[in-house]
C-alpha cells in the first residue's frame, strides 16, 4: 500500500470512530435532557418553579435555621426556669 492509501485508511477509521463517539454522546445528551425534564416536571408538580428553586431553598433554609435557634432559646429559657426545682441539674 502506498503512503496515501494508509493515510486514507487512517482517516476513514478516525471518521468512523468519531461518528460512533458522536452518536454515543448524542444519546447521553438525550438521556440527560429527558432526566432534566422529569426533574423539572416533579418540581412543578409540587407547585414550585425550577427557575427559582435555589432562591426558594435559600429562603426555607434561613427560616428553618431561625426556627431552630428560636426553639433552642425557648428550651434554654425553660431549663433555666425549671432548674431551681430539679434535684440534679442535667
Amino acid at each position: 500500500m502506498s503512503d496515501l492509501d494508509e493515510r486514507l485508511k487512517a482517516a476513514v477509521t478516525l471518521r468512523d470512530r468519531l461518528s460512533r463517539d458522536s452518536q454515543r454522546i448524542q444519546g447521553r445528551k438525550d438521556a440527560a435532557d429527558k432526566a432534566l425534564a422529569a426533574v423539572e416536571d416533579e418540581i412543578r408538580s409540587k407547585k414550585l418553579s425550577p427557575d427559582t428553586l435555589q432562591a426558594t431553598l435559600d429562603t426555607l433554609s434561613a427560616a428553618y435555621e431561625k426556627e431552630v435557634t428560636s426553639f433552642e432559646s425557648s428550651l434554654a429559657t425553660a431549663h433555666t426556669a425549671l432548674s431551681p426545682y430539679l434535684e440534679n441539674d442535667a
